[in-house]
């Protein structure tokens, strides 16, 4: 499938546009690509755009006080990034990066806005999306305070396989809160 049909098969069905609205939107929309390791958008830096993951899988991730990369979240094909730029127009606290060969399709946070303002029903979809991405978040903060290492690695297999399938092993240990070892063992335990 092209980027241009794979996008607005997303517009017209996750986003209930009829085909007038979809290519009207989907217009406004340039393709990127990212070599695996590119960033996408750089921690401290300010992006203007949030970007829909064609192809390919990508990392968001920060530094800590101890030097060591944290995995704040993964974005596969049809998930978003670019969130917190468009809700706060802050530097970014993060990093993402392309995890492989990524395709992308772009489109200014002001681009939104507009389209937002001009429709409540695509703003509602919107607020739907951001939505959803909270509460990953929230889910993934409740499992850090309400279960172990096992049952976080146990449930984000269960419900990422393609993730699991397709990211190296230390971002996902990062991601679950684990070191790598830990995440090894925790494995072999289960087999």
């Amino acid at each position: 499938m092209t980027n241009q049909k794979a996008l607005f098969s997303y517009l017209s069905a996750q986003l209930s546009l009829d085909k007038e609205a979809a290519q009207q939107i989907a217009g406004l929309f340039t393709f990127v690509h990212f070599e695996a390791g590119k960033e996408i958008i750089c921690m401290g830096g300010r992006s203007d755009s949030m970007y829909l993951v064609l192809k390919g899988l990508v990392r968001a991730f920060y530094i800590d006080e101890n030097g060591s990369e944290i995995t704040k979240c993964f974005a596969k094909e049809m998930d978003w990034c670019g969130f917190y730029n468009y809700l706060t127009d802050e530097p970014s606290p993060f990093f993402v990066e392309a995890l492989e060969s990524v395709e992308t399709a772009c489109i200014k946070t002001s681009d939104i806005r507009l389209l937002c303002s001009k429709s409540p029903l695509l703003a509602e979809k919107v607020s739907k999306l951001i939505n959803q991405a909270y509460l990953q978040t929230d889910k993934k903060a409740y499992a850090f305070a309400s279960k172990d290492a096992k049952e976080r690695w146990l449930d984000f297999a269960k419900e990422n396989p393609e993730i699991v399938s397709r990211a190296k092993q230390e971002h996902i240990a990062s991601y679950l809160g684990i070191t790598p070892s830990s995440l090894s063992r925790l494995k072999r335990e289960i087999k």
